[in-house]
């Protein structure tokens, strides 16, 4: 039986037509009409009832359409796979992540990786915002994203938990908190203090949270990341910010992050976040597989207190 002719079969019920299907398949109608014919010497049975302007299938062609599918989505299907395993080695995958994570400890679970891992795949990297990087996710210009998530989540997405930063009080090295080890909400009662977006965005619940611990605080939750936050501090003494504790806070060398007591050293998670799918591509399927095993380092800057850890599981 060939394989073609029964492709061309799978078209033509599909489509109903003989003329669009042939145009579909790129090839003539009248060699679409000898596949189907010969199919039907082949097996002895008609397939369709030629009515006038429609197409019809007998019991027969019902039964044989609906195993040809069968057969060549099994078929495509294992194609595909071939295909992506023989890609595997010199494959390309892009990774979208946010600015503040790329620290010491994000950097040693892309080399565990790469020593784990037995292919040659290429990456290409994106930065971004999460919403940015959760946008491309979706539309497909990104394989993988390191960042935090929006609201209650994406039907669309899967989201892992993968490393925590902790938050801090960020001040001028000017201000006379700046000497601090560790600092109360209770004590920056009309303090004008600047945060992120508490209304949208990934730091919403976690700054509605910790503000909630406190009274009487003046806060303007209008900000969007650490470098606009720092920025606003390093230009005005009088200015605080309430931000979490990354490499780019420790890029200013004016601003000092002082502990929140009141905050849990788990304030915000990063999540590793991926398209849902019926089944993913082999490289990204290897290195989702080998992120969900890793532990990550707290991914705020090493201190005395030693590195938190969090499960992806």
């Amino acid at each position: 039986m060939n394989l073609a002719h029964l492709y061309y079969f799978r078209k033509l019920v599909e489509v109903r037509n003989y003329s669009r299907a042939a145009k579909e398949l790129f090839i003539a109608q009248p060699t679409l009409s000898l596949a189907v014919s010969n199919l039907e010497k082949e097996l002895g049975v008609a397939l369709i009832k030629k009515k006038r302007n429609t197409l019809e299938l007998t019991i027969d062609g019902e039964d044989l359409y609906e195993a040809v599918v069968v057969a060549t989505n099994a078929l495509d299907h294992a194609v595909s796979l071939i295909r992506e395993r023989a890609s595997l080695e010199f494959g390309v995958m892009t990774v979208g992540t946010v600015y503040s994570i790329q620290s010491q400890a994000w950097s040693e679970a892309i080399r565990d990786y790469r020593e784990h891992s037995h292919s040659k795949v290429q990456f290409k990297w994106k930065q971004g915002t999460t919403e940015s990087l959760m946008h491309e996710l979706k539309n497909g210009s990104v394989d993988v994203i390191f960042a935090g998530v929006l609201g209650k989540g994406d039907s669309d997405v899967a989201s892992i938990p993968c490393f925590t930063q902790r938050v801090a009080l960020v001040v001028n090295r000017s201000h006379p908190l700046a000497g601090r080890a560790e600092i109360s909400l209770n004590e920056l009662r009309g303090i004008k203090l600047i945060t992120y977006r508490n209304t949208a965005g990934p730091f919403a619940a976690e700054v509605n949270a910790l503000l909630s611990k406190g009274s009487g605080l003046n806060v303007s939750c209008e900000y969007s990341d650490e470098i606009t936050l720092c920025s606003l501090v390093t230009a005005d003494p009088d200015v605080m910010a309430i931000a979490c504790h990354s490499w780019l806070l420790d890029a200013f060398p004016d601003i000092v992050p002082i502990p929140v007591k009141e905050a849990p050293t788990d304030f915000h998670t990063f999540y590793l976040s991926y398209r849902k799918r019926e089944r993913l591509p082999f490289a990204v399927e290897e290195f989702v597989s080998f992120m969900k095993g890793y532990e990550f380092k707290n991914a705020s800057p090493r201190s005395g207190g030693g590195d938190m850890m969090i499960s992806p599981r």
